[in-house]
């Protein structure tokens, strides 16, 4: 079946009440070239407070046809609360249900504009317990892996609509950091992503394979990403 391919992507790091990040605006823009050299028709914004991610996600929906491949890539810090998960904008965080982006809300609302969609969820965000200080970290030439900076945790009870095949792509394990890198770097997972996304024939879990494969290595075997999936049909970005 031919899809159209749809790609609405986040990036932000300047948070005003939580840590400021350094690589996620370059994330989003990187992915978003890579993205467009798939065949996605991209959507990009970057540092959105919640109104903005709110027009965005409104805008992003009205696009949306059946059938379509819909792609949600957003870098910045998450977090759970009361089982649920939640994308931070960049502003303050009082309520996460009224100032953040209800992961689960929004996946709903965009498979309400279509039927049999394909959904591809990448979140390059925290996940660490957030009964602790949770931490996103910077790699450091002297002590890689080991610079904190403060984040929030995403764990992965996102619960997809009936009938939806999805892929569910989380940069590191629940529980766990997500490791970003030096300044004018990528992340190690978005770093990772971009080294294989275009690589022709490989299903997307022969990507993700490759991605963990590469963070494993690099992150000393402190990171590594999550993925699953309920597909009926295998999925390549890059079919060769």
């Amino acid at each position: 079946m031919h899809r159209r391919r749809l790609a609405l992507v986040f990036g932000n790091d300047d948070y005003s009440d939580t840590a400021k990040l350094n690589s996620c605006v370059k994330d989003a823009n990187d992915m978003t070239v890579a993205l467009t050299n798939l065949g996605f028709q991209c959507t990009k914004y970057h540092n959105s407070n919640k109104r903005a991610m709110d027009i965005a996600i409104r805008d992003f929906r009205a696009k949306i046809r059946e059938n379509d491949c819909i792609l949600i890539y957003f870098s910045g810090h998450g977090m759970e609360a009361n089982g649920k998960n939640y994308l931070l904008p960049i502003e303050a965080l009082r309520d996460p249900e009224i100032d953040c982006i209800n992961l689960d809300t929004m996946l709903k609302y965009l498979n309400g504009s279509g039927n049999n969609l394909l959904n591809i969820i990448i979140l390059d965000a925290c996940r660490a317990d957030k009964a602790n200080d949770t931490w996103k970290m910077k790699a450091t030439n002297e002590e890689p892996c080991l610079t904190p900076a403060f984040g929030k945790a995403l764990t992965s009870h996102v619960r997809m609509p009936n009938e939806s095949q999805f892929a569910l792509i989380f940069s590191s394990d629940p529980g766990t950091v997500s490791f970003a890198n030096e300044i004018g770097g990528n992340s190690f997972f978005t770093s990772a992503l971009l080294n294989h996304l275009e690589r022709p024939a490989l299903r997307l879990e022969d990507v993700m394979g490759e991605v963990t494969k590469e963070i494993l290595k690099k992150s000393s075997k402190k990171q590594r990403p999550w993925l699953h999936l309920c597909l009926t049909e295998p999925f390549y970005f890059n079919k060769g």
